[in-house]
């Protein structure tokens, strides 16, 4: 077969296998860096040495520690295709209220400030680590390597090996 260039190959492909394959395919890549991404966040996440004294605190009222680290329950959404784009999201929302909801403060951090529902204490500062963030970087490239490997073996499938 002789190709003119890219646009031939990428027309040869999607005449070859089907756009649900594709879109398996793509799925696939995007799990494994999201499950990639997790692993990243957990080396640099903070976890306390003792889980009762995990999670939020609060002065004066029974409260219920989370049954496991946040570093160990980071929440993995579904992958998603929307318009042609394959996506995943890794970590907690601003609107989660799940066990380990107080560690999505860490990705953006909260100053200091005072609240009538803690009688008007001062709520400590906590540091933005944005490690969510800095793990793009490190899962893209991933990404980007898994799915050159993966595409490349779907290529092999629909050309052969001896037609590179």
């Amino acid at each position: 077969m002789d190709f003119e260039g890219f646009a031939d190959v990428q027309k040869k492909l999607l005449e070859e296998t089907s756009e649900a394959e594709l879109k398996k395919l793509n799925k696939k890549i995007i799990r494994a860096g999201q499950e990639q991404g997790a692993e990243i966040i957990k080396r640099s996440m903070p976890k306390s040495m003792d889980l009762e004294k995990s999670g939020p605190q609060r002065s004066g009222k029974p409260r219920k520690a989370p049954s496991d680290h946040a570093v160990d329950q980071i929440p993995i959404d579904n992958v998603k295709s929307t318009n042609g784009q394959t996506f995943g999201f890794i970590g907690w929302r601003p609107s989660d209220n799940e066990e380990n909801f107080y560690a999505k403060f860490f990705e953006e951090g909260v100053d200091e400030h005072t609240t009538p529902y803690n009688y008007n204490r001062k709520v400590p500062r906590i540091p933005k680590l944005g490690l969510f963030n800095k793990a793009n970087k490190e899962v893209a490239t991933f990404i980007n390597e898994i799915g050159l490997a993966e595409y490349s073996k779907k290529l092999e499938e629909v050309f052969g090996s001896d037609n590179q």
